[in-house]
């Protein structure tokens, strides 16, 4: 989900964002902190802020890091910690100024779109919905009368909270800082390129006398509306899919990938057919040979799907992953359809083959609703399919992943089961920072299959959300049992 928040200085953009993305479990992107730190570095190398080249150039040359630290999240410019001096009051100064160059705006936009472009964010600016992220699921355009948001930032300045509206301040500079927001917000409105307007679709909210929470409050619950609107539409296409499934089986008669993604396995072209099962059983046996692996309780899932289609879940380390429960199924006379990035489909070998052995792609870090239908198509039919919901390899053991949700929706949708598996070993053979892949012995273990009616929570969302933790859980909880059993292997 894509939250954005725009606004002019001092509304508390920053202070609500920043709460939302820590209750919310989303990623915080502080866009004003870049254009503060393209003013921050002009200023420290004594750059003419009207020589609009040299500030150009300096705005493509940055490096911009964020880092989350226990104070909050810190910003880093050119491997140097610039947290507290993007702060200053000459930065406030001199950042309309730098923003309101276009080719500033440009540069800064693309690095936010990239940033933001395959994860869950709340971001906060003067043109985050509008321009930065004009499809965001939720847009809020949050405003306060001039005082109040120089009072907030008269409070800032002596080290207090934003939120603490009470608290006295030197008069004169909070007359400077209101003088100044006047400014700002004057220059931001009347810039040609991405002036400070709210977005057509924009929810306004004045929080001049509104609390921290109280705000957060309104667009939580923005967000909460959001989420029930795109499931509703995603229950109402799958209903529609559903009478489709059950009307007509279609056949790949047609050797397109397209035709490959709507058509069970069984019904490939014989051509299909006969290459998925060659490759099968030369990668079962070079892989059998070469990693000796073994997929402990093989028997659970075959059980599970035996009459339908299950959805189930498996870390990632490597590209030997995928493989291993696909042979096994296959071999087994089941069918186990691999969810993949549809980035691997820019390399042309891997966009013809991929449909032909059965996988689905999607395009991670987005609401994919093609990918999700094909998928409950799919599991309708009596195919399983395979998601890393860690959506990349993660390559180190003290690597923190980030869970991609919607396996859960998939289930639910499907009316089908999760089966958690996990996978011990495989990281061993091509290790962090090594290129050849070594022979060692690797590990797999599924455990029992996760029911919807086992599940305690009411409502579909709740329901969703508490499945994908509790699966989510137990794919770690029988990683770990493995590592346990198998020290020293990752």
């Amino acid at each position: 989900m894509k939250v954005a928040i725009d606004g002019p200085a001092g509304s508390g953009k920053s202070t609500v964002a920043k709460q939302i993305a820590k209750q919310r479990n989303l990623s915080y992107l502080d866009t004003g902190a870049m254009y503060r730190s393209v003013a921050l570095t002009c200023l420290e190398q004594g750059i003419d802020l009207a020589n609009t080249q040299a500030v150009i150039a300096q705005a493509q040359a940055i490096d911009i890091r964020f880092e989350q630290g226990d104070t909050g999240q810190r910003v880093f410019v050119n491997n140097k910690e610039v947290t507290s001096q993007i702060r200053t009051a000459q930065v406030d100064q001199n950042v309309s100024t730098v923003a309101a160059i276009p080719q500033v705006r440009e540069a800064m936009v693309a690095l936010q779109r990239k940033a933001g472009e395959k994860i869950d964010v709340v971001a906060e600016g003067r043109d985050i919905g509008t321009v930065v992220f004009p499809h965001a699921e939720v847009k809020v355009f949050l405003t306060a009368d001039a005082s109040a948001r120089a009072h907030r930032r008269a409070v800032e300045r002596e080290g207090g909270n934003a939120a603490q509206q009470d608290v006295a301040t030197d008069v004169a500079e909070e007359q400077r800082i209101l003088e100044d927001i006047v400014r700002r917000d004057n220059i931001d409105s009347t810039r040609e390129t991405s002036p400070l307007v709210p977005a057509k679709d924009a929810v306004h909210i004045d929080s001049s006398h509104l609390s921290v929470d109280e705000v957060c409050a309104q667009i939580e619950k923005l967000m909460d509306e959001a989420a029930a609107k795109k499931a509703s539409e995603l229950q109402a296409g799958a209903a529609m899919d559903t009478t489709a499934v059950t009307e007509q089986q279609p056949v790949a008669t047609k050797d397109t990938w397209e035709s490959y993604y709507e058509t069970k396995v069984q019904d490939f072209p014989l051509h299909a057919r006969i290459l998925l099962k060659v490759l099968v059983v030369l990668c079962n046996a070079y892989t059998k040979i070469k990693y000796r692996w073994t997929i402990e309780n093989l028997k659970t899932l075959l059980v599970a799907s035996a009459d339908r289609g299950v959805v189930v879940i498996m870390n990632h380390v490597s590209f030997l992953d995928p493989f291993l429960p696909a042979c096994a199924m296959i071999l087994a006379g089941r069918s186990l359809r691999p969810i993949y990035k549809d980035d691997f489909n820019r390399f042309g070998i891997l966009h013809w083959a991929l449909p032909r052995l059965g996988a689905i792609p999607v395009a991670r870090g987005t609401a994919d609703v093609k990918a999700l239908r094909r998928a409950q198509r799919a599991l309708q039919k009596g195919e399983s399919i395979l998601i890393f919901p860690e959506g990349t390899r993660i390559r180190r053991p003290d690597q923190v992943p980030q869970i991609h949700g919607g396996f859960a929706l998939m289930a639910k949708m499907a009316k089908t089961d999760i089966v958690p598996m996990a996978i011990v070993g495989a990281l061993d053979i091509t290790p962090y920072g090594k290129h050849y892949p070594r022979p060692k012995k690797v590990y797999c273990r599924v455990g029992e299959p996760l029911s919807f009616n086992d599940i305690k929570a009411k409502g579909r969302k709740e329901q969703v959300v508490e499945m994908e933790r509790i699966a989510t859980q137990k794919m770690y909880e029988l990683r770990d049992q493995l590592m346990a059993e198998h020290p020293g292997r990752k």
